[in-house]
């Protein structure tokens, strides 16, 4: 029997090992919806290629059209993961953020031969190119444009990126809406010419108001030129957050190891931020992963230092759930013997209740026969204290207990006048 039980046990601990260390290793292959060829989304997601190829995993980048195309993309599960510009919502559970990422701005260029308003509310017949279909870019600027009442007073193009560069070079368009990193690569002939300029918002801060998720960021003089100098004078541009996202049942390790990446590809001081400011849980607009979430907040563990990088995640995400554990069953452990004292005492306390009510009743009681029958009660109650099965503990509360009956029974027997009858019955009892 002894040997069953050990092969039993033998093999309830190699099941549980597979079931645990089957979902250990993490995959080694990973799809990631970026943006097009040419544009920024797409030299971030090689940036993450680069450096996830250290640890051999090996990242596929897909084409898009942009954001929307993304998202799509990662409902479908044709991805796992994808940049997602500020204020595009998960239209369905199962996508969660990882960590806001990087500032995009609003960057709005018109040409210099045409009459357009730093105020944007005041475009009347402009030929307006605001993104491809499926791009983060279109949505944005189809947000702004609706919150000004634009969309009915102008022309739109359904131009993005490189087309709506060279449609705007080319004059067949008066402004061009992009929402997009500057470095992306349609942005560089743009800053080359003077048929063009970078338009600065009047009342900045009211359109800020009117655009959900939107921040005000600062564009420094140069800051895509330094010869020429392009933008000539700082400026106000209102700019939007990107976000990492995931599908929610990505591998806990290659969370990790993603949140680690954006640290090193986002966390130099640029532009728009300051050193350290990315990767963020800040202005996600969207669920955030759990074990991002902590990852975030409490920095890079030692393990990683010395563990592989998948190993190192499994170990926090333990300690994620043993450590709140620890600190809800030590107490509840400390409570135990409280709780079984009590449910002991308990066992006991309820017959002191049924005694009360036979000593009120003995109060009252004015006939042999009610007293008669109140004995009748103690001595079925003193039975049942009698065969109670205590731990040697507790059987001095019972001992008690059966003290107390045979005080009220020495009191029915003296209201009897039979003292005589009830004391052999006790010296019978032991007592």
């Amino acid at each position: 029997m002894r040997l069953l039980s050990i092969v039993g046990a033998i093999f309830v601990f190699v099941v549980l090992a597979v079931l645990l260390l089957r979902d250990l290793p993490p995959p080694t292959t990973l799809t990631f919806a970026a943006g097009s060829r040419d544009g920024g989304y797409w030299s971030v997601a090689e940036r993450y290629r680069e450096e996830l190829a250290r640890d051999g995993i090996t990242l596929e980048i897909l084409e898009t059209g942009g954001s929307i195309d993304n998202l799509e993309l990662l409902e479908a599960r044709k991805a796992d993961i994808g940049l997602l510009q500020g204020g595009v919502p998960a239209r369905v559970p199962g996508i969660e953020a990882l960590a806001t990422v990087f500032v995009e701005p609003y960057l709005v260029y018109v040409r210099t031969d045409r009459e357009v308003s730093s105020n944007p509310a005041l475009w009347r017949g402009l030929i307006i190119a605001r993104g491809n279909e499926g791009s983060g870019t279109r949505t944005a600027a189809d947000e702004l444009l609706g919150a000004l009442d634009l969309m009915d007073r102008n022309t739109m193009a359904d131009l993005g990126g490189r087309a709506a560069t060279d449609a705007l070079l080319a004059g067949d368009v008066d402004v061009a809406i992009y929402v997009a990193v500057l470095d992306a690569g349609y942005l560089e002939p743009l800053q080359d010419t003077d048929a063009v300029r970078l338009l600065t918002f009047d009342h900045i801060d009211a359109i800020s108001l009117r655009l959900p998720y939107s921040r005000i960021a600062v564009v420094p003089s140069g800051a895509m030129s330094l010869d020429p100098v392009k933008p000539a004078e700082t400026t106000l541009q209102v700019a939007l957050w990107a976000r990492l996202a995931a599908v929610e049942d990505l591998h806990p390790a290659v969370v990790d190891r993603l949140v680690l990446a954006a640290r090193k590809i986002h966390g130099d001081a640029d532009i728009f931020s300051r050193q350290g400011l990315f990767p963020t849980a800040e202005a996600v607009d969207m669920p955030i992963d759990a074990g991002a979430l902590k990852l975030l907040a409490e920095g890079q563990s030692n393990f990683h230092a010395w563990l592989p990088y998948w190993i190192a995640a499994q170990i926090r995400r333990v300690l994620l759930v043993i450590v709140p554990l620890f600190f809800l069953v030590i107490p509840m452990i400390r409570a135990l013997p409280g709780i079984y004292r009590w449910s002991m005492n308990r066992r006991i306390w309820r017959y002191y209740t049924e005694v009360r009510m036979v000593e009120m009743d003995l109060a009252v009681a004015e006939d042999d026969e009610t007293l008669r029958g109140l004995d009748a009660r103690l001595i079925e109650i003193d039975k049942r204290l009698v065969a109670m099965r205590l731990p040697p503990a507790f059987r001095g509360g019972a001992y008690n207990a059966r003290l107390h009956v045979e005080m009220v029974r020495r009191r029915i027997a003296d209201r009897l006048g039979e003292s005589a009858g009830p004391r052999k019955a006790i010296a019978g009892m032991g007592l």
